[in-house]
């Protein structure tokens, strides 16, 4: 059973890149969080920001990884029930971008990247 507190809540926040070290260093500088590389492959490394007590607060994407995704800022947000949320996106205005399964805490989660009717990007999440 999932937890009901998490459902709607932003999770997690993405931003897709062309330069994720930049934007990195920006938001290192400017807010002073620390980096954590996360290499892709070996052309393309990403990196998580963490705030000073070493908790991840933010992912920056390399876009190369990417290419299909919506640019710019993408919230992750937990739904109860995936496949509803999926179809209200889908007839709300919506555009599906991709659909997958990640591996979250030992068991595999549904996700639907979906550019909302402003063109944000927006990750439906499997809770």
């Amino acid at each position: 059973m999932s937890n009901a507190s998490t459902h709607r809540k932003i999770r997690w926040v993405d931003m897709i890149v062309k330069d994720p070290k930049g934007v990195s260093d920006f938001y290192s500088s400017v807010f002073g969080y620390s980096q954590k590389p996360c290499v892709e492959d070996e052309l393309h490394t990403s990196y998580s920001l963490l705030d000073q007590d070493g908790h991840e607060v933010l992912g920056i994407c390399d876009q190369g990884v990417f290419p299909n995704w919506v640019g710019g800022w993408v919230l992750y947000i937990d739904v109860e029930d995936f496949d509803a949320s999926v179809a209200k996106a889908e007839v709300s205005g919506g555009e599906i971008i991709d659909q997958f399964e990640w591996s979250e805490s030992g068991s595999k989660k549904r996700h639907c990247l979906v550019k909302d009717p402003s063109g944000a990007g927006v990750m439906i999440c499997e809770s």
